[in-house]
């Protein structure tokens, strides 16, 4: 990893992806792990794990990124067009998005690899688990996105607003600093391309031990869709994470952290 900085226990820096550079945040205790490319990866004695950010970057998920960062290792690249990554000629479709992060993986080294998907990044890792079985060893999605009743801008917006009052005042700043960096029409773009996803079909193909995560005072991901992707999916468990929202705070990342630690170790954690 190049060019590396810190910010509040969580380093950032540069990694490579064939001639394009992926930014990827990672906690402290990984900042003497080196990231160059070229598939040798890291040293590690642990699976790794790979969170996939929601729409916007991996910035959001630094209290995550800590709390799981004190148990294993943990990689956070912003996608392709997002964040601080390079941006690509065109905005990329969620199978484009799967492909580039599969790349990566296998580029650094990080193949196959627990990966958590959050809100959008849910996506994403769903069409990666489904055409790339081999390279998720198991599989933890938060607040997965899109449900189908929710597939317009004005009704996501609506979601939205009833979400904001849960949310961190930190994070509007956060969600500026995104979308200047992907720039409007990128953004829209993307948007309209994640409406139009239906993972539905996907959830079948999963071959990977699945664990979904329903935020309780989530308003964008209601109930009844959170159990029905946690039924389509071949080998899964649903949990429930009390008096946590859908943008994922301090108190709410560390019992996440714990849930997601008991689920790996085989304990169960449904309700």
């Amino acid at each position: 990893m190049a060019d590396v900085a810190r910010r509040n226990g969580v380093y950032g820096g540069w990694t490579h992806s064939g001639k394009h550079r992926i930014y990827v945040r990672v906690p402290t205790a990984l900042k003497q792990h080196s990231m160059n490319g070229n598939g040798s990866g890291p040293d590690l004695e642990q699976v790794p794990m790979v969170l996939v950010h929601g729409f916007g970057s991996s910035r959001s998920l630094k209290p995550l990124i800590r709390a799981l960062g004190a148990r294993r290792p943990v990689y956070a690249p912003d996608l392709p067009g997002f964040g601080m990554s390079d941006q690509p000629v065109h905005p990329l479709d969620v199978p484009e998005l799967a492909d580039a992060l599969r790349r990566w993986m296998i580029d650094n080294g990080l193949a196959p690899a627990t990966v958590v998907g959050v809100s959008f990044g849910c996506q994403v890792a769903v069409d990666l688990a489904a055409r790339h079985p081999a390279s998720v060893e198991s599989l933890v999605l938060v607040a997965p996105t899109v449900d189908p009743t929710v597939r317009t801008p004005g009704e996501l917006a609506k979601r939205w607003a009833r979400n904001a009052h849960h949310a961190s005042p930190r994070l509007a700043t956060t969600v500026v600093h995104d979308f200047i960096d992907a720039g409007p029409w990128r953004s829209i773009r993307t948007l309209n391309r994640a409406l139009e996803d239906k993972m539905e079909p996907k959830l079948a193909e999963i071959e990977a031990p699945t664990l979904v995560v329903r935020l309780a005072k989530d308003h964008l991901v209601p109930e009844g869709w959170a159990e029905r992707v946690a039924e389509l999916i071949p080998e899964s468990e649903l949990a429930v994470l009390p008096k946590a929202g859908h943008s994922i705070k301090p108190k709410a990342a560390g019992r996440l952290a714990e849930l997601v630690d008991s689920y790996l170790a085989g304990e169960p954690v449904a309700d």
